[in-house]
Formats: C-alpha cells, structure tokens, sequence
C-alpha cells in the first residue's frame, strides 16, 4: 500500500496568508498624537498645580494680614484720649514715624478721665517685621503695669513689605505700611502690602509664585473725648 504526503514549502505557507503592518507615516502619526496627549495632561497638571500653589500662598498673606488689621481695630476702638491729649498719633515721632500708637487704659477698672494712668499701643515696621508693643507715660516697657502685653515686642507679621509712608495708601502702592491720622487723632487710615516672600518681586504665572496682598481700612476711635 502506496501512501502519498504531500509537502507544503515554508514559503508557500506564508505567501498563502495576508499580513496587514503600519506604514512609516502611519506610525509618526500615532506617536505625534500620543505626544499631544502627554503633553496636553501635563501641561494641565503643571496648570493645577501652580493655581493650587498660588492661592494657597495668597490665602496665608490675606489670613496674616487680616489678623494685623482685626489687632490695630481692637485698640484703636478703645483708644483713649481728648482735644488736648489725641488718642492716637504717630510713633515714635512726627520726624522719622516707623507706624502710629494709640493711647489705651489697660486697667481692669477703666478711668477715661484720668489720663496719667493710661499707655501707649504702639504699631511699628522694621524691616519686613509689623510688631505691636506697649509703653508708658515715660517711655518705658509697660509689661509691668499692663499685663495684656509681655516685655518687649510681639511680631504680627514678618510678610510686609518693607517701608513705612506716611500718607494714604495709592492705587500702586510701593512700601509695606501706610498710615495718615486725622488733625483730631481720633481716625487712622491704614495699608498693609504683603508678600509671601516680602523680599523677592511678585512673581506670577510660574510655579514659584510670590503673589502680593494689599488691604486698607479706616479705623475710627470710639471712646475719645471731644472734651
């Protein structure tokens, strides 16, 4: 018995079959499309990230800022004074001023008609420094004779830009810490300019933002005498 195989050739098989590959153009197009893609969710990432970076940078200087100006409300309300003796001025002088100071009586039982016992809040700029401090009737450090203040300065906020003007804050304003107090010292006009980094320029629409906060306010005192 005769049995018949037949061969199939290696290169028969393969010529049989049809095979569907990428052509050159087809493949620079496919990657030029994914490397759009890439660079789109990236370039969104990268969006994000500096959006999210800068408000939170400008969320920390308006915070610190509004606690500045919420501290010089709580005692230019309860400044104490008349005509002849203001209840706020410029400190420490009207020659060379570095931030203002309002008159405060800070004994639990308050007399605001004696004002010999009363001391002296004072707002001052040292550099990027906004500190807060309290003095008495001779110059001295009231720590003593006010319990609601310690011994020597309290930093407020190290975000100012530097700087003290004494005059109302402009629309474009260049230095930290603006004050102008009325004839009468019984209002203050205040400004406040900040930065993240109050010693480097704004910087915007990079990852390393500095982004800039101004506040301004009117602060009437409400306990002066007009006596």
């Amino acid at each position: 018995m005769n049995i018949k195989i037949n061969r199939v050739e290696f290169w028969d098989f393969i010529g049989s079959k049809s095979y569907k590959s990428l052509t050159l153009i087809e493949l620079m197009v496919s990657i030029m499309m994914a490397g759009m893609l890439i660079v789109g969710f990236y370039g969104f990432e990268t969006f994000s990230n500096v959006q999210m970076i800068d408000s939170d940078r400008r969320a920390k200087v308006q915070n610190n800022l509004a606690y500045c100006v919420e501290h010089m409300s709580k005692y230019v309300q309860q400044a104490n004074g008349d005509i002849n003796y203001p209840p706020i001025k410029l400190y420490p002088d009207l020659v060379t001023p570095t931030g203002f100071q309002v008159r405060y009586d800070c004994k639990s039982i308050q007399t605001p008609s004696d004002l010999t016992d009363d001391v002296w809040v004072y707002y001052t700029l040292s550099g990027n420094n906004l500190n807060v401090g309290c003095k008495n009737n001779l110059g001295a450090d009231c720590a003593g004779s006010c319990s609601k203040f310690p011994a020597g300065e309290e930093l407020l906020s190290n975000k100012i830009v530097a700087n003290f003007n004494n005059s109302i804050m402009p629309a474009n304003p260049t230095d930290g810490f603006y004050v102008r107090v009325d004839a009468q010292g019984s209002l203050v006009n205040i400004g406040l300019v900040g930065r993240y980094d109050p010693t480097k320029p704004v910087i915007s629409g990079t990852r390393f933002t500095n982004p800039q906060i101004e506040v301004k306010t009117k602060i009437i005192c409400n306990s002066s005498s007009a006596n």
